[in-house]
């Protein structure tokens, strides 16, 4: 390989998990903060942390810079919690009452504020509310208008500010607004030069993208600013252990990481509903390790010369010898 990737964790990966079946989680108790924090520095491999802005509601900042210093790891992201209040149900960032849509603003420009005071690069804007469940149920000019005026006054809040939309298909809404690969681009292109995108590898197979495709299609424009890893059947965020499914997404997805000079960070986004979640963190490092060292061994001008003859049986062909050795 030609560089070393940086392994990071979301926090929310750590601690549990609920669903609409068992809405208290499958653990018998919950986590503090700081738990999942010591939690994450447990984990060989992991240098980086992503958090909710939720999470530090009530926590004084500098302790909480201590707790991650003290683990020896570096906060990657903060994402705006605009999805996890009811009163949002209908929208956030995008909602038409515009009092409603203000709160929702404000959280984000918090989380700057945090993100900032906490020595962390960037924010992430997943609007999981902000969409859409019926055919006219939205007017799709003005919720398109309102997107982009509110994400560059975000942007425009701290220009030194990473400010990355991670896109999704579908849930909590029927239709997210921000839902592919190309839609996200062009609003990161819309709205400002610290404006970018946090590309999910489930996410990607949710909207019938190849993941490594969109790896080169926003490096093209040079707005790939965070990457979460996981994997999934692709029908839903099923957000399982990465290479738990797709091997050669996978390979391929870390190629064109490799290939564009990705420099960020690969961090992971699993929901360990009935796993143990620090083995599955492990696992999923793990396995990343694996692929990256499976990486090693691809010719990449060898690569190259077969994907030119755009012969599939030459390009398989390596594959084949990457993946099983002969």
């Amino acid at each position: 390989m030609s560089k070393r990737f940086k392994y990071a964790t979301g926090l929310w990966c750590l601690g549990g998990c609920a669903d609409r079946f068992v809405p208290s989680g499958y653990l018998d108790r919950s986590y503090e903060l700081k738990e999942l924090i010591d939690i994450a520095a447990s984990v060989e491999g992991i240098e980086g942390i992503e958090v909710f802005s939720s999470q530090l509601d009530g926590i004084d900042l500098n302790e909480f810079k201590s707790w991650v210093n003290d683990a020896g790891l570096q906060t990657t992201g903060i994402l705006a919690n605009t999805f996890g209040d009811r009163k949002f149900k209908l929208g956030s960032i995008t909602h038409t009452d515009e009092k409603l849509r203000r709160e929702a603003i404000d959280i984000c420009k918090q989380t700057v504020e945090r993100a900032d005071n906490v020595d962390c690069p960037a924010v992430t804007l997943w609007l999981g509310s902000d969409g859409f469940d019926y055919p006219f149920q939205v007017d799709y000019v003005k919720q398109l208008d309102t997107l982009i005026e509110s994400i560059k006054e975000v942007a425009e809040f701290n220009p030194n500010m990473k400010i990355c939309l991670e896109y999704k298909l579908k849930e909590p809404r029927m239709y997210l607004s921000v839902g592919n690969a190309p839609k996200a681009l062009h609003l990161a292109l819309q709205c400002g030069e610290n404006v970018g995108v946090t590309l999910d590898f489930g996410h990607a197979l949710m909207s019938k993208e190849k993941p490594g495709d969109s790896v080169a299609l926003l490096n093209k424009y040079g707005r790939l600013f965070n990457v979460h890893f996981n994997d999934a059947y692709g029908e839903w965020d099923d957000d399982l252990i990465v290479g738990s499914v797709h091997i050669a997404d996978t390979l391929e997805f870390l190629y064109y990481l490799d290939l564009t000079g990705y420099d960020g960070w690969l961090g992971l986004d699993i929901f360990p509903f009935r796993e143990d979640a620090t083995t599955a963190a492990n696992l999923c490092i793990r396995n990343m390790d694996n692929l990256v060292h499976m990486l090693g061994r691809m010719d990449y001008e060898e690569l190259n010369k077969a994907q030119h003859s755009l012969d599939a049986g030459a390009t398989q062909e390596i594959l084949s010898k990457v993946i099983f050795g002969k």
